[in-house]
């Protein structure tokens, strides 16, 4: 399998932005956390960051677009690993359970509050996670093609027909009975999930779990 490290979704850290911008980023992500994207204000960022709303403008126009730039760069972080892993030299079954492994570490830093206030946002935040869910069903399809290819995944599937079960399965995972199912454990959700695609109701060898 290729090694758990390569499976590990990366914090930002925001260094390389000037002190302000960074701070008011990790303020911001911090503030999410605790209470949710709905409930955080562009003043109460400020005052946690100790900086003047002038200096807030100064980098960002509103707090989407704060949302946008933290979120963008933890997905790109994201798919780095994803395409590591679909490059790296091992078999599907070890890339699969490399994956699974990638989604745990991405969703543990996430909390539950700010997981739902994502899924509960306004028309803009709903817009910014559909193009996403969009670029991820893409790098899903190259993975799929990619085990067909390889003769790993069954050639007679239609891909279409995979990625509209993974769509509609990932839409019942988001869903609030879900959530209150699993208690709003978003780890154990989210590997459920994946092993239940990947391997079905018999889920993967036991000394691979």
């Amino acid at each position: 399998m290729p090694h758990r490290i390569l499976s590990e979704v990366q914090l930002p850290d925001f260094q390389d932005r000037p002190k302000k911008e960074g701070d008011i980023l990790r303020t911001a992500e911090n503030l999410f956390m605790q209470f949710g994207y709905n409930r955080v204000s562009v003043e109460e960022i400020c005052r946690e960051a100790g900086v003047s709303k002038v200096t807030f403008y100064k980098y960002f126009k509103n707090k989407f677009e704060v949302l946008n730039y933290y979120m963008t760069v933890r997905l790109e972080l994201g798919m780095d690993v994803f395409n590591k892993i679909r490059s790296a030299d091992a078999s599907l079954h070890e890339k699969m359970m490399a994956m699974i492994a990638m989604k745990e570490s991405a969703v543990s830093h996430f909390t539950p509050v700010f997981y739902k206030s994502l899924l509960s946002g306004d028309e803009k935040v709903q817009g910014f996670m559909q193009k996403w869910i969009d670029q991820s069903m893409h790098a899903m399809r190259t993975f799929l093609e990619d085990g067909q290819k390889s003769g790993e995944i069954y050639s007679e599937y239609s891909v279409d027909f995979l990625l509209h079960v993974w769509t509609s399965m990932a839409e019942v995972a988001r869903s609030e009975s879900m959530l209150t199912m699993y208690n709003d454990d978003l780890v154990k959700l989210s590997k459920d999930f994946l092993n239940f695609l990947f391997f079905g109701i018999t889920g993967p060898p036991l000394e691979q779990k």
